[in-house]
């Protein structure tokens, strides 16, 4: 990694200091991204059957992998290779996450967009440690992986438990609010490839810059349209009243295909999941460790 391609696209001078002092580090942190687009592809490939289904008269919004984050870690514990690809994924994981929370100890200017960031960078350090926890225990214990409770279960369980609280109906319309907003900054963030700056200038192998760049377009705005879909089934779930309005992944894809136009919106959500994570492999050794500014 050069020092030119560490300091250019505002890079913190601190940033610069970690990457050239810990190379061992930014190369082991970068396999996180690999295990996080492992995890994203599995998704939309899972998402895929779910646009199908939607576009058939026997629609069956039951049954099969669920198309979630949960659910592709547990597919994978359901494959002969599952444990040793647990240990994989749960590993990759946890040096995501470990990259993360260094990105938010980097110091940077005090203004509302940094907080903003290292908010959005805590929220993503903390996503993915349970998911690498997740992946720890199915590795651990991969005979009960497929009793475990599914991501729309716990979602409507947490609303559930919000809206015994006071003004707790209130609390998970603001919720559902806050996730449209990541999934519209997700869709922004995708047409204008704002990602860039988190980007070396240089492709992988035959693999050109602007090519990662594309691929990141639209995986960003795939990850845009399933965000806005889980926030608009929080709001529903407030302004009902009604806890089992809520949906994680799966549910809100499922649940968006009884539209007219929902399979081909689940069809592109799904396309775009799959086309993230090959984005997240391949850019991954291209990936700059970024501070909030």
């Amino acid at each position: 990694m050069s020092t030119s391609t560490i300091a250019t696209g505002g890079v913190s001078e601190r940033a610069e200091q970690v990457a050239h002092r810990h190379p061992a580090f930014v190369t082991a942190a970068r396999f996180g991204w690999v295990a996080k687009g492992v995890v994203y592809a599995l998704v939309g490939v899972l998402a895929v059957p779910i646009a199908i289904q939607g576009l058939q008269a026997d629609r069956a919004r039951d049954g099969g992998s669920q198309a979630s984050q949960l659910g592709a870690v547990t597919e994978i514990s359901q494959n002969s290779f599952g444990t040793i690809a647990l240990w994989i994924i749960a590993v990759g994981l946890a040096l995501y996450v470990l990259w993360r929370l260094i990105s938010i100890m980097l110091p940077a200017e005090s203004s509302a967009k940094t907080w903003a960031t290292r908010a959005g960078y805590l929220v993503s350090a903390v996503t993915y440690a349970l998911l690498a926890w997740t992946a720890l225990s199915f590795a651990l214990d991969a005979r009960n992986a497929s009793g475990r409770k599914t991501e729309d279960a716990k979602v409507e369980r947490f609303t559930r438990d919000v809206m015994d609280m006071t003004a707790g109906r209130w609390l998970v319309g603001a919720i559902g609010i806050g996730v449209v907003g990541v999934g519209i900054y997700f869709l922004v963030k995708g047409a204008r490839a704002s990602f860039r700056d988190e980007l070396e200038p240089s492709g992988v192998g035959p693999v050109r810059h602007e090519t990662i760049v594309t691929l990141g377009r639209v995986g960003w705005i795939g990850r845009g349209i399933v965000m806005g879909l889980v926030g608009w089934f929080f709001v529903r779930a407030a302004v009902e009243f009604r806890p089992a309005e809520a949906k994680g992944f799966d549910g809100s894809l499922r649940e968006v295909t009884e539209t007219a136009i929902g399979p081909f919106i689940v069809a592109l959500a799904a396309v775009g999941l799959i086309v993230y994570g090959v984005f997240c492999v391949i850019s991954a050794p291209r990936q700059r460790l970024k501070g909030a500014d």
